[in-house]
């Protein structure tokens, strides 16, 4: 029976430089830090989420986030007052490529880009 995500996993060149940003940006809380086949990984949660953060060869490719690519395309996290939310992450450096904007139904979203390519995305159901 499956219950739940348990996590989102992160493959990135500069493990310091991605838990640091999501320590600024997303009130990132580090639980635990390892050494996973040679690379540093870190497991921190950010609002809850538990977000694996693991090293990869800095020279390895990467997917081209929101281009139909295979691969994981990004991850979001739910909000509430999305506006005022992206003015808040905006002041932590968050950098916005897609929105605010309002789908045909009424869910309010916008895209953040993160180090590496990272997409998150912000979800306002209202």
């Amino acid at each position: 029976m499956i219950t739940g995500i348990d996590h989102v996993h992160l493959m990135c060149g500069d493990v310091e430089k991605m838990v640091q940003y999501f320590e600024r940006v997303f009130e990132g809380k580090v639980e635990s830090r390892a050494e996973v086949r040679g690379f540093p990984m870190v497991r921190l949660f950010a609002y809850g989420v538990p977000v694996n953060i693991m090293g990869a060869d800095p020279k390895a490719g990467t997917l081209v986030a929101g281009k139909g690519s295979r691969g994981l395309d990004h991850f979001g996290f739910a909000v509430k007052d999305l506006e005022k939310t992206v003015e808040d992450l905006k002041k932590k450096g968050a950098q916005f490529s897609i929105g605010p904007s309002t789908t045909a139904t009424g869910v309010k979203y916008a895209f953040i880009e993160g180090p590496e390519g990272i997409r998150i995305e912000l979800v306002d159901r209202g």
